[in-house]
């Protein structure tokens, strides 16, 4: 057998020794070409980005300003909500220390009803004897008037005499 070297192992690059490999140069212009794609895939990219980061910050901005509208709104509110609170609060105060007073009040005549209502209905006379009585007030007062009017009329002498 005759002798076998490296080259003779290698195996068929697809050119002659010698000739120069000049790439798959029929295919979108070889590397070169693949690298103008990449560098127009790179730039729409960037362009792409730029323009949805800027898109995103009007976004943004837009969100930041009607929340801030809607928390000044709230805010209001909120303020407005609590002064009717402590309005509220004070009157409610004054009407618990007013109905506390009041209370007080009917209760200390209800005791002083309840104090008289002895005196007043349970006197141990019947009807008739009250009725009497009271005649007998009224025949008492109607004297001291005439006396009075004598008196007015005559002076201390005559004061008694006639009624």
């Amino acid at each position: 057998g005759a002798q076998v070297g490296p080259a003779d192992d290698a195996p068929d690059a697809g050119f002659d020794n010698g000739e120069a490999y000049l790439g798959a140069q029929s295919e979108n212009g070889g590397i070169l070409g693949m690298l103008d794609v990449m560098k127009s895939d790179f730039t729409r990219t960037t362009q792409e980005t730029t323009a949805a980061e800027a898109a995103a910050v009007a976004d943004f901005e837009d969100f930041m300003t009607e929340s801030g509208k809607s928390l000044a709104v709230k805010t209001e509110a909120e303020s407005a909500k609590k002064t009717q609170l402590d309005a509220a609060d004070t009157e409610y105060a004054a009407d618990q220390e007013s109905m506390a007073s009041q209370t007080m009040i009917l209760k200390t005549a209800i005791k002083e009803l309840i104090e008289l209502q002895p005196v007043c209905i349970d006197t141990g006379m019947t009807y008739e004897e009250r009725v009497a009585r009271r005649e007998g007030e009224i025949k008492a007062l109607n004297k001291a008037v005439c006396v009075l009017e004598r008196y007015q009329e005559y002076g201390p002498e005559g004061a008694a005499d006639g009624c």
